[in-house]
């Protein structure tokens, strides 16, 4: 049997204690959403159970707790939620991370490696950027400042998209990446809206400081290409480098796109892309399922 320190002990017990006290704050907090929907117009209780994954006598509690009456439906309800949602809230991002954390960290423990519990823990993190962003703790020193989190919770989407891009790459064959990336091309063109990359001239400065250009360019089929004059840099690319140089080809096409002539965007298209896929839908269970 693996032995403890007491340490560890107290850290774990104190976190399922956290554990304990965040569920009764997110029961708190479902009440307010569950109020927010009812003042905006949703005066189903079915609907709002199944939303909610529970049951109608729990809707009619927390309805109950924020003061709606459920048979007074056609009234209008006065109040700061009416016709606006329900404000993003600093402790209840923060609340939802600490229990993602809770979900996320024995996952990675069990698979450290493993693309898509790496994803996870980066969203988990990146709750918790929202949540320092919102509110920046004041019992942690300095470094706190939004125009220092901000930036470490770009990071966490970034790392988010490259485990799910390692995920894909793991799954998917370069043929099918290639048609998907030249479908997407041509779903952007088709937009009338936005401009593409095509190709992309990089100046790059290796750690040896040396200076090498790498051209980034899209064969026939859809798959990125790479290439150098240079013997500091191979020019072989799998799947992951080709996820990767289409995603970052994608944002600084976004960046282009934002400083677009009138005369340069088209008309909008009515018609649908050919080969478009039927949209997805998710299937949530009722009460009764």
């Amino acid at each position: 049997m693996t032995m403890h320190t007491e340490a560890e002990r107290i850290t774990a017990l104190s976190a399922l204690i956290g554990w304990a006290d965040r569920r009764e704050r997110l029961s708190s907090d479902r009440a307010d959403l569950m109020a927010g929907a009812w003042r905006t117009g949703t005066r189903s209780v079915a609907e709002l159970a199944r939303a909610a994954r529970v049951s109608r006598d729990t809707v009619y509690a927390d309805l109950a707790a924020r003061s709606i009456e459920v048979s007074k439906r056609d009234e209008g309800i006065a109040g700061p939620l009416t016709g606006q949602g329900t404000p993003l809230n600093a402790e209840s991002v923060r609340a939802v991370a600490h229990v993602a954390d809770a979900v996320t960290l024995p996952a990675w423990a069990h698979a450290p490696d493993d693309p898509l519990t790496r994803a996870a823990r980066a969203a988990s993190h990146a709750l918790e950027g929202v949540a320092d962003a919102m509110n920046p703790p004041t019992d942690q020193g300095p470094g706190w400042d939004p125009k220092d989190t901000l930036p470490n919770l770009a990071g966490q989407g970034q790392e988010l998209s490259h485990q799910a891009h390692r995920a894909l790459a793991e799954i998917a064959t370069p043929q099918e990446l290639a048609v998907s990336a030249d479908f997407r091309r041509r779903a952007i063109l088709h937009s009338g809206r936005n401009a593409v990359a095509d190709a992309v001239t990089l100046t790059v400065t290796v750690p040896t400081g040396e200076t090498v250009t790498v051209n980034l360019g899209v064969d026939g089929t859809g798959w990125t290409t790479m290439s150098t004059d240079s013997l500091l840099v191979g020019d072989g690319v799998d799947a992951l480098d080709h996820l990767e140089a289409q995603a970052a080809m994608g944002i600084l096409a976004q960046v282009v796109t934002r400083h677009l002539a009138e005369r340069a965007i088209a008309p909008r298209r009515k018609d649908a892309l050919p080969g478009t896929p039927p949209p997805r839908s998710r299937y949530r269970p009722g009460n009764n399922d």
